[in-house]
């Protein structure tokens, strides 16, 4: 009953409503690939939604799950890692479920509100447990190419004028493309394309 989103941020977590996880893995990657397993994560969500329902979910970067351009759910990865190696990493995933509309925020959304009936949460969490398998041993084998793949035909972020709130400053421009290590790449105004690797992506109107 206690969720955490990214920076601290409460997120509403009534019992009995949602999926709240959270599955600590070992992966033997750099702490600068790090941000894959976020990508990796929001994918796995989406193809467990897709497979369940009729529903077609979307991914805004880095971390947020969205369907007709409501937030469903987020995704918050944390590592514990030295300089060149990655001890753990703690995948956390919040998803909106059997949420009733009137309990949630503006801009939310819930499996529930979608599909107008109540859902097994079992059956999700089953799925996106095994997509996520899936996709880690691919990750393992084949690097993160297909995931970045999968993450493209999803996202919501890219061929967009946005702007991305990072600590204390924002970058706006183009999104162009993510990286191979999850990085958002961004073109500016200058034509000179940054890369960034965390804040809150705001669409520009």
């Amino acid at each position: 009953t206690k969720g955490r989103g990214r920076l601290g941020r409460n997120w509403f977590s009534p019992k009995y409503k949602g999926i709240y996880l959270s599955l600590i893995i070992r992966p033997k990657i750099l702490p600068s690939q790090a941000s894959i397993l976020t990508l990796l994560s929001a994918v796995s969500v989406c193809e467990a939604i897709k497979e369940l329902t009729s529903l077609e979910p979307q991914i805004k970067w880095p971390n947020d799950i969205l369907i007709n351009n409501k937030k469903l759910g987020g995704i918050l990865t944390e590592l514990n890692a030295e300089m060149d190696e990655v001890k753990f990493m703690v995948i956390g995933i919040g998803l909106n479920v059997n949420n009733d509309k009137k309990n949630l925020v503006a801009g939310a959304t819930s499996l529930k509100e979608q599909m107008q009936e109540h859902v097994n949460r079992v059956n999700f969490l089953q799925e996106i447990l095994r997509r996520i398998e899936k996709n880690y041993l691919s990750f393992k084998q084949r690097g993160a190419k297909p995931i970045v793949e999968k993450w493209r035909q999803q996202n919501i972020t890219l061929g967009k004028r946005i702007k991305v709130y990072s600590h204390k400053e924002h970058i706006e421009g183009m999104g162009v493309d993510i990286d191979t290590d999850g990085g958002l790449l961004l073109r500016k105004d200058s034509g000179l394309i940054q890369k960034v690797m965390a804040g809150d992506v705001v669409a520009c109107r």
